[in-house]
């Protein structure tokens, strides 16, 4: 098993209330693009998702864009396979939706790789887009699960999951927020403004 102690702390987390921007709030923010910033670091993260996820004989990987994208990228290399990205629908709030790939990729066994997964609506926008496409999600791998994603993913999803690191977070629909209820103030994201959320991914 990697070492998951120094992939949280490249993340950067901070505690608050925060819109995490996919319909979620949360107590939990992570600079993910730290994560990227010197992908050296990230070399033995990658080795060794990239071995879980062989196991599967996955004839591709998908990976959410933004990190989530990269982290995919990687790890398609690593196993020598196809990368699909997955992005963003216009007409939904967590949607993806992937770009033609001449002949299709029906049948195709497909992993889906995320940098950080809570709610898990990237997962699962990008496991419903698969199915619709007639491939086969075989597992979903990220570098982080917060909270419960760790039984979550799954249990609600039914495909493996494989983390390299754990934190502990919380994560409501906007709607249904305790920390909203209490009167909490939303906590600004980030001073640079390209800080992003886990919170609804």
């Amino acid at each position: 098993m990697v070492e998951s102690s120094e992939v949280v702390q490249l993340a950067r987390p901070r505690a608050g209330h925060f819109d995490l921007g996919t319909g979620y709030h949360g107590d939990l923010w992570l600079d993910l693009d730290a994560l990227f910033l010197r992908p050296s670091r990230l070399r033995p993260y990658v080795d060794w998702l990239a071995e879980r996820l062989r196991e599967h004989s996955p004839d591709a990987v998908c990976g959410p864009l933004e990190g989530g994208a990269f982290l995919a990228y990687a790890v398609a290399d690593r196993l020598g396979i196809a990368f699909l990205a997955g992005y963003r629908s216009p007409a939904m709030v967590a949607g993806y939706q992937l770009p033609p790939v001449a002949g299709g990729i029906g049948g195709w066994r497909v992993a889906v790789v995320d940098d950080a997964v809570n709610a898990g609506t990237a997962i699962a926008a990008c496991l419903e887009e698969l199915r619709g496409r007639d491939a086969v999600p075989v597992a979903v791998a990220a570098l982080l699960a917060l909270g419960e994603a760790g039984t979550m993913v799954p249990a609600s999803l039914g495909v493996p999951f494989y983390t390299g690191g754990t934190m502990p977070s919380r994560a409501w629909p906007a709607q249904e927020c305790p920390l909203c209820a209490d009167g909490v103030l939303i906590t600004p994201s980030g001073d640079d403004g390209r800080s992003a959320p886990p919170g609804g991914r």
